[in-house]
């Protein structure tokens, strides 16, 4: 990912809790000198994604291979007519994080369980209350030879936060307004990232 200085986002805290809210990855990887992508949610421990494919998937045939999960952010357009400064371009502002490494595809049921346990204590906290068949082990033990679970160690992290850090305050000010009143969710999303000052 092309990332100029002013873009860049360095401090480890904030690339995780960009990925923890943004949980629903692209894992790309290569097979046979063909690029397969596969979209699904990524959790976090520590620096090491974990996930799953469906063993119908071919994706899983990759693993042991270097992948790269990306995680997009918040987005949206910005119009040159909200600028204060005149003549300017149509743009598009985002957050974007990259993860480099190389799945592992994890043997034990125990911990694929624990993973899959995991993922609906995050997602969906009270389905063990409300349908307890769907969380217990025993019924996961049954289902999990249907999909193939992978931790990936994250071995570089490139992360962008393309918040108008390039333009004059007045002009970031006034992106970021028009965000704040938007309708849409992501780009008051981004409003919230968008620093006052630099």
């Amino acid at each position: 990912m092309y990332i100029p200085e002013v873009f860049r986002i360095d401090d480890v805290a904030t690339i995780h809790e960009i990925v923890r809210a943004n949980a629903f990855a692209t894992l790309v990887s290569n097979i046979d000198g063909e690029p397969i992508a596969t979209h699904l949610p990524l959790m976090l421990h520590e620096d090491i994604l974990i996930g799953h494919v469906a063993r119908a998937n071919p994706h899983w045939r990759a693993f042991g291979t270097k992948a790269l999960a990306i995680f997009a952010g918040p987005h949206g357009y910005v119009s040159p007519s909200w600028y204060e400064t005149k003549p300017n371009v149509p743009t598009w502002n985002y957050v974007a994080v990259h993860a480099y490494g190389t799945p592992e595809i994890l043997d034990d049921p125990d911990a694929v369980i624990e993973h899959l346990s995991g993922m609906v204590q995050v997602f969906d906290p009270s389905l063990g209350g409300s349908n307890p068949e769907s969380t217990d082990r025993e019924f996961l033990r049954k289902k999990i030879s249907g999909i193939v679970a992978f931790r990936m160690p994250v071995k570089r992290w490139d992360a962008k936060a393309k918040l108008n850090q390039n333009k004059p305050e007045a002009d970031r000010l006034a992106v970021r307004g028009r965000f704040e009143d938007s309708e849409d969710p992501l780009e008051r999303q981004m409003a919230q990232m968008m620093p006052e000052r630099l």
